[in-house]
């Protein structure tokens, strides 16, 4: 985070020097028209607004119902499926505390199947791969555990004046090309067609909203440029705005040809749950699914960074003072996100379970991306992960830590 600091400072000059941009211009969709765009016209239940009612996911949701009900035997009355929900909360290399966690709670023998996984961010690098199972834990376990700086960003150097970046994510990409493949898509389609559900979130610039995407419905599209898509996606989710650069996302409305801008969801959210105000019990209820207290949906939030006051002495220079500052925005902006979740889930009568990298863990390298950093976090969270009960139940009250 100090890193990102010492970074963000240079936008001051940046700025200054914003007249001599050679950027390539743009073609955004005219702000009157945004909720119309589509990416694939045609393609039902791609994408929703955060926060606004989406009757195509709703209905989406009552067909992914449908389709685990084909999936399972019937005896009798229609029973109601349990649903296990993941939400993936941001936090940068801190993601390697999740991605450990991941594997420590499979080793344990209690990692349920997820109907639904969402990340944002550091989540949405890990998502794709707890919505998939334990067989891809080796995956999550590389790719957090193996990586540094190198494999994240390139310095600019004084192209960082006319960019739209300090930094080049070249590499990032680089590395979501290597580890979201054909195969892994059409392993989320295989999903996605027995009822479960992928959901990663970006935020609209242009739009000034958290968009979130179906994972599966355009992995299941057939449309050319879905893994592109899906990547592109990935990307925009992890790309932290100035920083890096934002991603493009081409759109078209009634036949014309435009393009969005979006960047990191934690801009927007450090975590979510739903795409739109959906009463998942009451759709349940319209499908006459019989639900009873013993097949309660339970939702496990995992956030990738602690949650609690970290008091030290902030020396008195700009980059200390806004990196402290930025971090502690971000960890409040958090809380704020749990306690809305646990909200949410108290309202639809949800099992609430969180976890977050405890209060006793101290880095020891303080720059971003540090492959030794990286290791203890996936440790922390390896060892918690194997522990029989490490949950919590309410989200944490002002000052506790």
């Amino acid at each position: 985070m100090k890193c990102l600091a010492r970074l963000i400072v240079l936008l001051g000059v940046a700025v200054i020097a914003g007249g001599c941009s050679s950027m390539p211009a743009r073609n955004p969709v005219p702000l009157d028209q945004a909720y119309r765009a589509q990416v694939f016209p045609g393609v039902p239940a791609v994408r929703a607004w955060a926060g606004s009612f989406s009757d195509q996911f709703e209905e989406d949701l009552v067909e992914s119902v449908r389709q685990e009900m084909r999936t399972l035997p019937q005896h009798g009355a229609i029973q109601a499926p349990i649903i296990n929900i993941l939400a993936l909360s941001g936090g940068a290399e801190y993601g390697a505390f999740g991605a450990g966690f991941m594997n420590g709670w499979t080793r344990s023998g209690n990692r349920p199947v997820f109907k639904f996984v969402t990340g944002i961010s550091a989540g949405a690098l890990i998502a794709p791969f707890a919505f998939l199972g334990p067989a891809y834990d080796p995956v999550l376990k590389e790719g957090f555990t193996t990586i540094g700086p190198r494999n994240i960003y390139q310095k600019r150097g004084l192209s960082a004046l006319w960019s739209d970046s300090l930094l080049d994510s070249a590499p990032l990409a680089a590395l979501i090309e290597k580890y979201i493949t054909d195969d892994v898509i059409r392993a989320v389609a295989n999903a996605h067609r027995r009822g479960r559900r992928l959901y990663i979130g970006t935020a609209n610039l242009d739009a000034d909203r958290l968009v979130v995407w179906n994972i599966g419905a355009i992995a299941t599209s057939g449309r050319p440029g879905a893994l592109e898509l899906i990547r592109k996606i990935i990307l925009a989710s992890s790309s932290i705005p100035v920083t890096f650069p934002p991603v493009l996302i081409n759109v078209t409305v009634d036949g014309k040809s435009y393009d969005e801008m979006h960047v990191d969801g934690g801009v927007k959210a450090q975590l979510f749950l739903t795409a739109a105000t959906i009463n998942m019990m009451q759709v349940r209820g319209k499908l006459g699914l019989k639900v009873t207290p013993e097949e309660s949906t339970k939702l496990y939030v995992v956030r990738n960074a602690t949650v609690g006051p970290e008091p030290e002495p902030v020396p008195r220079k700009l980059n200390s003072i806004m990196g402290r500052s930025l971090t502690q925005l971000l960890k409040s902006q958090a809380r704020s996100d749990l306690e809305r979740v646990h909200h949410f889930a108290h309202q639809q009568g949800f099992g609430f379970y969180w976890i977050a990298i405890p209060k006793e863990y101290k880095p020891q390298h303080k720059d971003s991306f540090n492959t030794l950093e990286m290791n203890r976090l996936f440790k922390t969270g390896y060892d918690l992960g194997l522990k029989k009960n490490p949950w919590r139940g309410e989200p944490p009250a002002i000052g506790q830590r």
